[in-house]
């Protein structure tokens, strides 16, 4: 048993050090340098008022198509202020992720319609878009033809044109505004800034902390981050944002929601503030809103039917209109940063590096590995058990102690079974329940549920078992070296045939007998091992 203990205790040390060694080098901090408001309203006004607010005209909806670059034609829906002046502002709308459709943001671009600002909502192609590919180049192609639809249109100032972007679809703005310096404006809602991968390292440890996951599990999730994600195509984790904030050199409208966890409301806006700045702009106009990340008044991620935060549409309209009528840096009569009292919690890393292992394919593969070695060990023992019961049916003449010594020989004792197949079931179970639990809590994270008790409880659990898993996973590992030592002894014993059924009766017989017990054994262990290597990535043996 001493034996058994010191194998665990190196076990346990070397996998703790394999899990520190895992970790990325940087860690998600908490965020310190707070933006300073200058009013709590979010309105905005300009020195020289604005006599055209939300409703002064009757909108007019119509039906459009777009033609892309690849030929392929595109639903849009234009909005019109009916009889509204001539030489008018007019905007794009850019969707976000995961949304497409050219009947979202009606009740936005309504708005600014009836405020006299033409408005143009195309479809976002989806055709070639997933969680795991996306083309952003692609996407400003596409919404630039749209854009160059709209400066067409009866009425419209082309130097008056500007976009509205929510979320995702701010990267695709700035890749437009980096592409044509004409844009009169741009309006970014719930913009990242930074790159998908540092976006989701602060977002997943925000969600995760309200969620009420411990800690430990919080600091795991960065090893995910800092992976490469290139053999999943997860290459748009790593849009470099920042490269075309320098683009932003026309007035900006940069809005956030104070409810929104997922976006680095504070750093972004000081991000965009920075980049405008150096490249001689400072027309940039901040607003807080108690809203969500789609600019709604609710934390509900994924509730239909939320309005519009308080004022939303309001500032919209009359930022633009103000804008339109040439309102510099100097020219507004409101603060430039303004709203409800933002607390971003963590913030967004500038740059992530992985541990030892780098790459998201090699930890699945691994993972799957962890998984896969038993369930091949137990098809191994399932083979050799078949395949004894066909041999000793062959062999029915023969002596009636050469068929019990084969009969012994042929099979793993029942010791040594039992403990096969205890190694191999409970790391199984074990990588299953982990990646179950780090499931609930991806999704209790997302759906803002607090689960800190239960959290905190299977969390506990899990480390419990994983350590009492180590034991046997020692006992394993002693088991087999005790049967190459005895399996030497036997053949020695048994001279020049270590075939003979009559062996030495001082020495027990190998548990352990031919090249497909020990590839069965060697299945177990590797799985065994793989399956405490994917416990460490995910710090389950961490101090």
């Amino acid at each position: 048993m001493m034996t058994i203990g010191v194998t665990t205790l190196v076990l346990l040390v070397v996998f703790a050090l394999l899990g520190q060694a895992m970790a990325p080098s940087w860690k998600v901090e908490p965020f310190e340098d707070h933006i300073a408001l200058g009013s709590s309203d979010v309105a905005v006004k300009a020195n020289r008022p604005v006599a055209v607010h939300e409703g002064a005209y009757r909108v007019r909806t119509v039906n459009l198509t777009v033609t892309t670059g690849d030929g392929t034609r595109i639903r849009a829906v234009l909005r019109e202020p009916v009889n509204a002046p001539a030489d008018r502002s007019a905007c794009l709308f850019i969707h976000g992720s995961g949304t497409g459709s050219a009947h979202d943001f009606a009740d936005i671009a309504s708005s600014m319609a009836s405020a006299g600002i033409t408005t143009l909502v195309p479809e976002k192609r989806l055709d070639d878009y997933s969680w795991i590919h996306r083309d952003y180049a692609r996407f400003a192609d596409d919404y630039g033809r749209a854009l160059t639809l709209l400066r067409s249109r009866h009425g419209v100032d082309p130097a008056r044109t500007g976009l509205y972007a929510e979320s995702e679809g701010t990267w695709i703005a700035t890749l437009m505004t980096d592409r044509d310096e004409h844009i009169g404006f741009a309006i970014l809602s719930s913009a990242p800034v930074v790159s998908g991968r540092q976006l989701m390292a602060m977002a997943a440890s925000a969600y995760l902390q309200r969620a009420g996951a411990p800690s430990s599990v919080s600091d795991n999730v960065a090893k995910l981050m800092s992976m490469d994600f290139a053999p999943f195509d997860l290459r748009y984790g790593d849009f470099d944002a920042r490269r075309y904030l320098p683009s932003l050199t026309m007035p900006v409208l940069v809005n956030y929601g104070v409810l929104d966890t997922a976006m680095p409301i504070e750093q972004g806006a000081e991000t965009i503030i920075a980049a405008a700045h150096r490249s001689g702009n400072d027309n940039v106009t901040v607003r807080y809103f108690r809203a969500n990340h789609q600019m709604r008044a609710g934390e509900g991620l994924f509730t239909p039917g939320l309005p519009l935060a308080d004022g939303y549409t309001h500032t919209l309209d009359d930022w633009v209109n103000a804008v339109a009528a040439g309102t510099k840096a100097d020219g507004w009569a409101t603060a430039r940063i303004a709203g409800v009292t933002p607390d971003q919690r963590f913030t967004a890393p500038r740059w992530t590096s992985s541990g030892l292992i780098g790459s998201l394919g090699l930890l699945c593969a691994m993972t799957v590995a962890a998984v896969l070695a038993p369930l091949l060990a137990a098809v191994a023992a399932l083979a050799l058990a078949v395949g004894k019961r066909f041999g000793t049916r062959r062999s029915g003449t023969r002596r009636s102690d050469t068929r019990r010594a084969g009969s012994r020989r042929g099979r793993f004792d029942a010791g040594l079974a039992r403990l096969l197949v205890v190694s191999g079931t409970v790391p199984t179970l074990i990588v299953l329940m982990l990646h179950a639990y780090l499931g609930f809590v991806g999704w209790s994270a997302v759906m803002l549920h607090d689960r800190t008790t239960l959290l905190a409880f299977g969390w506990a659990a899990l480390r419990i078992a994983a350590l009492g898993n180590m034991v046997f996973v020692a006992w394993l590992i002693v088991r087999c070296r005790d049967e190459l030592r005895r399996r030497g002894t036997d053949a020695a014993d048994r001279g020049a045939d270590p075939h003979d059924a009559g062996s030495s009766g001082d020495v027990p017989s190998p548990a352990i007998v031919g090249p497909g017990h020990w590839l069965t054994a060697a299945l177990v262990v590797v799985g065994a091992l793989l399956s405490l290597a994917v416990m460490a990535f995910w710090g389950l043996f961490g101090l």
